[in-house]
């Protein structure tokens, strides 16, 4: 370890520092707050969204920053229900539940227990009745009629996002992804869909698939299983940034596809899932990407 990580890790640990985003995310936060002051309640937000495409009897995955709710009056539980209650019976809502701490090799995830690290929003729905978690380290919840069908299979994909993933099933239904506080060039994580669908196909995305995990599951009848999944080696350098990614969607995307809003300081941003999903694994058929490195122009024709 060079003596820059070293430093860095002793004031990660010194000040309570998650990482080098937390970091830059909590500052601009505190700038924010000056100049953001407006307040808005759970009516604004679901109007908001409506004009964002949410509507009745739809699947909508959530991802979203609660610490970017500050000028929100109501509580994560009021703002839930009423996604719930907007959407309907028919319709269900995911959000991710990936575990909020690394799993070694002797612990165990824990389906029914294990906290989510996709934020506050997220856990608190985690909790609710009746909700399902997949069974995969980028886990997914989901409540409602889709929602077996979206998590079930998500236990025997070969990488985490591939055909039997929650995330790729999202391109088989009725479904919008949304992002709430998250930037407004956010891209949801969807977007991976397409390393995992044509890592046989194009060379250059098998490079993100080269090493194997193994984690134990415990599953909710109190099973304990282990599952493997293909996954990028520590030490594999895969990037893409903020400039990348707009680039890829302000270029390539169909604008009638996705939205952009605000409410006071709360960016918002929604996309049509298949499109997304399916516009993602054509582009990478023809060489373009998210991923600045590994240089994709040494393997695909940019």
């Amino acid at each position: 370890m060079d003596i820059k990580r070293k430093i860095w890790n002793l004031i990660k640990k010194r000040f309570n520092i998650r990482g080098k985003s937390f970091l830059v995310n909590g500052i601009k936060r505190k700038v924010d707050r000056t100049y953001y002051q407006k307040k808005y309640n759970t009516d604004n937000l679901i109007s908001s969204l409506n004009e964002l495409g949410l509507k009745k009897g739809m699947t909508v995955m959530l991802h979203c920053s609660w610490d970017e709710f500050y000028n929100y009056t109501g509580s994560p539980k009021e703002f839930i229900d009423a996604l719930l209650f907007e959407i309907g019976e028919e319709g269900t809502l995911l959000m991710p539940a990936y575990p909020l701490h690394n799993i070694g090799k002797n612990d165990i995830f824990d389906i029914k227990r294990t906290p989510t690290g996709a934020g506050l929003l997220a856990e608190i729905f985690r909790r609710y009745p009746g909700v399902v978690r997949s069974v995969n380290m980028h886990s997914v919840c989901a409540l409602g009629p889709n929602a077996n069908f979206l998590t079930e299979e998500h236990q025997f994909s070969v990488t985490r996002w591939d055909e039997k993933s929650t995330y790729f099933k999202l391109s088989l239904t009725d479904a919008i992804i949304i992002s709430m506080g998250l930037g407004k060039s956010y891209i949801p994580t969807a977007f991976h869909c397409a390393e995992s669908v044509l890592r046989e196909e194009v060379p250059y995305f098998k490079q993100f698939f080269t090493d194997e995990s193994i984690t134990k599951f415990k599953f909710e009848n109190g099973t304990v299983k282990n599952i493997h999944e293909l996954t990028s080696s520590k030490t594999f350098a895969r990037l893409h940034t903020k400039r990348s990614t707009k680039y890829i969607v302000n270029k390539y995307f169909d604008k009638s596809k996705y939205a952009k809003s605000r409410i006071s300081n709360l960016t918002m941003n929604s996309y049509d899932a298949s499109y997304l999903i399916n516009k993602m694994i054509e582009l990478g058929r023809h060489g373009k990407t998210v991923y600045v490195k590994p240089d994709p122009k040494k393997t695909l024709k940019l």
